[in-house]
Parts: structure tokens; C-alpha cells; sequence
């Protein structure tokens, strides 16, 4: 499993769904109101690269990768 995990600021995001165009495996977007939903928190190792390429692509930069703090949850 990857260290890294993807966090998403739904103040800011304006639904454009760049991040599910690029990676829909980790995102996708709410009907109703229009943000981004994240599919899983936790970025599986095979998926960092679209992952950081849909962080980069968000036009308001509502989405950031972190790294995980621990083997906890």
C-alpha cells in the first residue's frame, strides 16, 4: 500500500471533475451538489502517479496529497 493518502477541501472545490477525468479510480462527483467525492482516502501504490496528475490538474486546488502518519487508520 502507498504512504500517501489524498485529501479533498469541498469549501473550494467548484466541480470541474478534472481529478475523476484524470483518475476515476479515486474520485468521482456528487450529482447533487457538484464536488468531488473521493472513491478511497488511501492512494493505492499503483495509482500515485494519475493520483498526483489529478491534484496538479484541480483549477482550485481543492485537493492535496499527504502522507500517512502511521499504519493506523
Amino acid at each position: 500500500m502507498s504512504a500517501m493518502k489524498v485529501v479533498a477541501n469541498l469549501e473550494i472545490c467548484q466541480g470541474h471533475a478534472r481529478c475523476a477525468q484524470i483518475c476515476p479510480e479515486l474520485f468521482t462527483t456528487d450529482v447533487e451538489q457538484g464536488k468531488v467525492v473521493l472513491r478511497q482516502v488511501q492512494i493505492p501504490a499503483d495509482l500515485e502517479e494519475q493520483a498526483r496528475l489529478a491534484v496538479a490538474n484541480c483549477p482550485e486546488g481543492a485537493l492535496r496529497l499527504a502522507r500517512n502518519s502511521g499504519s493506523g487508520s
